[in-house]
């Protein structure tokens, strides 16, 4: 069995939910947000793997990976591009300033959990003056989480697994790169827990591989499928 975080998150959240998207095939259509954020993802690895790194560069790229499904009308999407071509130009000013080195871009890990694989992609990967090396992860919303919740972030911890025992480089500093909102915050990585980690996620993915689905309704007023789902008390 393969798990990614994205596997392991929905599956942690709602078995049900991770049957309907994983086994059954069920779409989540684009929305305004979700083009949004993937345009923005996508342009800044193009950018990143070009190696001409100035302002009309990256915005070059913006137009070449732009997404347009999941607007309401032109007008709309108008909108959203022009959001992001401000949060890309504060972007761009802030990466100058930046003393570390990149070493991965869009970096791909595996590494065995008991008798399964987990697998990821991190979306950057830098490395300091000092030969340290740091985990940071694109955000597109407007929300800027604490130093802390960023130590914690399941998401932050499962890349810094990855890290170490997918690609052997140890992770020093984990930091979220909030493009929207114009800031970044970091917090040094504290491998305690990675072996409690670990097996969750190996509990995880033999979970699924027995296909144990059972719906846990917490979720379900977040959930995409809350209005058509059997178990859902959100309708």
């Amino acid at each position: 069995m393969e798990i990614s975080y994205t596997r392991y998150r929905v599956y942690r959240e709602c078995p049900w939910k991770y049957k309907l998207l994983f086994v059954d095939g069920r779409k989540i259509p684009l929305t305004a947000k979700s083009s949004f954020g993937l345009s923005l993802h996508r342009a800044l690895e193009k950018w990143l793997r070009g190696g001409t790194f100035d302002l009309d560069s990256l915005l070059d790229a913006l137009d070449s990976q732009w997404l347009r499904s999941g607007y309401a009308d032109e007008s709309d999407e108008n909108k959203w591009r022009t959001k992001a071509e401000r949060a890309l130009t504060r972007f761009h000013q802030d990466e100058e300033s930046r003393r570390a080195r990149t070493v991965g871009v869009e970096k791909e890990f595996v590494f065995p959990v008991g008798t399964h694989q987990a697998r990821g992609m991190i979306d950057r990967i830098d490395q300091g003056p000092d030969g340290a090396y740091e985990i940071i992860d694109y955000k597109t919303g407007p929300g800027v989480p604490t130093a802390a919740q960023v130590a914690a972030d399941p998401q932050m911890r499962f890349y810094a697994l990855g890290l170490s025992r997918g690609l052997h480089m140890e992770p020093s500093t984990l930091t979220v790169d909030c493009v929207v909102a114009g800031a970044r915050v970091s917090a040094a990585y504290d491998p305690s827990g990675v072996d409690s980690l670990a097996a969750d996620v190996r509990a995880a993915a033999s979970g699924i591989e027995a296909a144990v689905f059972e719906p846990n309704t917490s979720f379900c007023q977040r959930c995409d499928f809350r209005k058509d789902c059997a178990y859902s008390v959100a309708k």
